[in-house]
């Protein structure tokens, strides 16, 4: 069985659990021309590539749902709101086209599972997954310096998604 835990923002991350062990790849992303600037967006391309060697392979992901947020008090945009549902919509294609079944995981959800509360839920969630994973690789690429956020919320929510499925099992 093929784990893969998804978290789905431009900055997000992508694990993957096989057998043989863990994979992190960040979120694929391209530019895309606009009338007034470019704009960085989810690309298509990038998740067929992730995504089509697990075709004929038993696979169970779980992806994080996106929701509108706010920073300062300020709502986000109409604009974000919808590059965020374009960029979930794909995700979930791909997911159904390559027959991957799925869950759809609320954040409070899986940080209760792991006991992430109220605060700095970034620094509590590196501090779990380094816990459960101590060796694995939270870099985003050879030359970071900082463990990548969504792949570490990316590793949690796999591990929730395990967690789920073995309870249907």
């Amino acid at each position: 069985m093929i784990y893969i835990g998804i978290d789905p923002g431009l900055d997000g991350g992508i694990v993957i659990k096989k057998p043989e062990g863990i994979e992190t790849v960040i979120m694929p992303t391209t530019t895309i021309k606009k009338a007034d600037k470019d704009k960085r967006v989810i690309s298509h391309d990038g998740l067929k590539d992730i995504f089509k060697v697990f075709k004929s392979e038993e696979c169970f992901a779980a992806i994080e749902e996106q929701q509108a947020m706010s920073k300062g008090g300020i709502r986000q945009g109409v604009i974000s709101m919808v590059t965020i549902g374009v960029g979930f919509g794909a995700l979930l294609q791909v997911l159904t086209d390559f027959d991957i079944d799925f869950i759809r995981v609320n954040p409070q959800d899986w940080q209760k599972e792991f006991g992430i509360a109220n605060g700095d839920t970034k620094a509590q969630a590196l501090e779990v997954c380094q816990d459960l994973f101590p060796n694995l690789n939270l870099l985003g690429t050879p030359r970071s310096r900082v463990q990548h956020k969504g792949i570490v919320d990316a590793v949690l929510i796999m591990q929730y998604g395990i967690r789920k499925h073995k309870d249907e099992i």
